[in-house]
């Protein structure tokens, strides 16, 4: 009896055993994988795009300069003297021949009279001299003695109207007046720094650039500016004067633009900063936001048969949110310009043709 239940006990032992072993197989066996399925387009991520369009593109050399005034001097008394009227008011335009100073000429005129005066007696003296003459009733020497006073005479009313004219100070050239600190009264000569004097209706900016753009440079190439007192706005020029030589120390070569100002709104002595326009191009473009940019690599998203295909490509110049393609695209391509972080390379994309709306409304939010 003892021994059937030792043997029964040591079956149910190994049935277990077995038992076990089998799970534990069971357990350890590897999954077979699920079977792959193309991507439907139920499972397509949606993204819009926008086709590589050509535009606009400059080649340009850029500088920074300075303005400064096609005629500027500083004003000073031709004389000295108190003055009596004075005629300026700063910031101002005034023409070529407006009064702008007078000082005090009482003496002036008197001497001017005088010479008048002296200068009649000479000319009197000389017709009775002509007279005498023709009668043969006077020397010769008298007679050339009369013309030379006559002569003293004409020289000494000159200079009297001369010193007359210098109490009076005018504009040499029509531009804007600047600052002055004189008042009536005052006494000035001729070292007083009376005002300044700009012709603004031209523009000059000075600037320079490397000697390696000298061989691609010339007289006439055009010029746009930009200045930080006017963000919104591009002044256009030309290059009007090129320097001779080329600095020792720098290694750069001085050029001039010409800018026209006739609505006065730039002044001397604003910093520019310049954008020399060598050539202009048509080059293909696509939204700055499409682009990734990793260390030197610069790539986008485009859809290739309902597939996104990452392409590198070269960029160049920005303008207007747009940035250059020097190389990868072709005009036309479809390039994905949302949904970034969420594609891959050879990911299924359903694509949609940006509008103005969506496009605005996805640049907000990035």
């Amino acid at each position: 009896m003892r021994s059937i239940k030792a043997m029964t006990g040591i079956i149910l032992i190994a049935g277990a055993g077995f038992a076990g072993f089998e799970l534990t197989g069971t357990m350890l066996a590897p999954r077979s994988a699920p079977a792959q399925t193309a991507p439907s387009a139920e499972t397509a991520l949606e993204v819009s795009t926008v086709p590589v369009r050509q535009m606009a593109f400059s080649e340009t050399i850029a500088a920074v300069g300075t303005t400064r005034a096609i005629r500027a001097i500083e004003l000073h008394p031709e004389a000295a003297g108190r003055i009596v009227e004075l005629s300026i008011s700063p910031g101002s335009t005034v023409s070529e021949g407006d009064l702008l100073l007078r000082l005090d000429d009482t003496a002036a005129r008197a001497s001017l009279e005088f010479a008048n005066a002296t200068l009649a007696e000479a000319r009197a003296a000389i017709e009775r001299h002509d007279r005498l003459r023709e009668s043969g009733t006077i020397s010769e020497a008298a007679y050339e003695a009369a013309q030379a006073a006559l002569l003293r005479a004409e020289a000494e009313r000159d200079l009297a109207r001369e010193a007359l004219e210098d109490r009076s100070l005018y504009a040499p050239f029509t531009g804007v007046v600047g600052l002055s600190d004189l008042t009536v009264g005052e006494h000035v000569d001729t070292n007083t720094i009376v005002a300044s004097l700009d012709d603004l209706s031209v523009i000059e900016v000075d600037f320079r650039v490397p000697e390696q753009a000298y061989p691609r440079l010339d007289t006439g190439i055009d010029v746009e500016l930009h200045s930080a007192s006017w963000p919104d706005r591009i002044f256009r020029g030309a290059i009007s004067a090129i320097d001779t030589r080329i600095d020792a120390g720098s290694r750069s070569l001085a050029l001039r633009a010409r800018v026209d100002n006739a609505d006065g709104d730039l002044k001397a002595g604003m910093f520019m900063q310049v954008a020399i326009v060598i050539e202009n191009l048509q080059q293909l473009a696509v939204p700055e936001r499409a682009l990734s940019v990793s260390g030197a690599q610069t790539t986008l998203f485009v859809v290739d048969a309902g597939i996104a295909r990452q392409v590198e490509i070269e960029t160049g110049q920005n303008r207007d949110g747009l940035v250059e393609v020097r190389a990868g695209l072709e005009n036309g391509d479809a390039v994905i310009i949302n949904n970034l972080h969420r594609l891959s390379d050879g990911m299924a994309v359903t694509p949609r043709p940006a509008t103005a709306t969506t496009a605005a409304a996805e640049a907000s939010l990035l």
